[in-house]
């Protein structure tokens, strides 16, 4: 079977190996590092009892149903998502909470509801898939009431850091992985993108998904394999070179040598 390349995969998870993507999201959502950026998430958003929230992008609802748990029984927490599958995995998780919290099959461009419909906006790791950044932030301006806050983390793949000791072929990888997503180095653009979409108080902090530990390295090759190998297949990179490649990152990852780092920005605005 061949591995899931995540830049397609998750742009169509519907119709690509979705059981791959959903556990890669499972995973990778129960890291210490993935813990403490959303902690950072919830300490900018701010939420309080009664907010109307919508996660957009919310995969199979980790952290649509943490919000939950702060907007009380008279707010609303709402995960939006393009897949159809992981809505239904998110729905199936959240069926017994009895928290205000639903799910919605929507594209982050075209959200299905009225203007000023939410206190709160919150997207992670999902407009690296989008070309149009303009276009989905004046989205995300439409929905947010007066004195609203958003908050986007998003990687720069640019930025990507694997400690491969064939740092000429890794800088290679990193480059053709970032040219892969339709919004690559989106992390870098949001603090800009979002002050000319009229957001204000915008401020943009770095923080990395990173560590040397087996799952980080675990998810660091899922993630990477499917891309690689459409490189491979694509005459960008040999057989042979890439079997290299990866024996050195196993053999320096066995011994706790490797270490990887997923940079990218938390950024945060208001309406007014």
């Amino acid at each position: 079977m061949e591995k899931q390349n995540v830049t397609t995969g998750f742009q169509n998870v519907d119709n690509a190996q979705h059981q791959f993507l959903a556990k890669f999201l499972e995973d990778a959502g129960v890291q210490p590092t993935v813990l403490e950026g959303f902690g950072i998430q919830l300490d900018r958003l701010d939420i309080k009892e009664g907010h109307h929230v919508l996660d957009v992008g919310c995969g199979i609802g980790l952290q649509a149903h943490e919000m939950a748990k702060l907007v009380g029984a008279g707010g609303r927490v709402v995960g939006t998502d393009l897949s159809t599958v992981m809505i239904d995995i998110a729905k199936s998780r959240a069926a017994d909470s009895d928290l205000p919290l639903e799910f919605v099959v929507a594209d982050a461009l075209a959200q299905p509801f009225p203007d000023q419909s939410f206190d709160r906006i919150r997207t992670e790791r999902v407009l690296m898939y989008i070309k149009d950044l303009p276009a989905v932030l004046k989205e995300f301006r439409r929905l947010l009431r007066s004195r609203g806050k958003i908050v986007i983390f998003d990687f720069d793949w640019d930025a990507m850091i694997i400690s491969h000791r064939d740092k000429a072929l890794t800088r290679k990888i990193v480059r053709y992985g970032s040219d892969s997503f339709p919004n690559g180095r989106v992390g870098s653009e949001l603090f800009g993108q979002m002050r000319l979409a009229g957001f204000r108080g915008v401020r943009a902090r770095p923080y990395s998904y990173s560590g040397n530990t087996e799952i980080v390295q675990s998810i660091t090759k899922r993630l990477y394999e499917g891309i690689i190998q459409t490189g491979v297949s694509t005459g960008v990179f040999s057989r042979e070179e890439i079997a290299d490649w990866w024996k050195a990152f196993d053999e320096d990852g066995s011994k706790g040598d490797l270490f990887m780092s997923f940079t990218g920005f938390i950024v945060t605005g208001s309406k007014d």
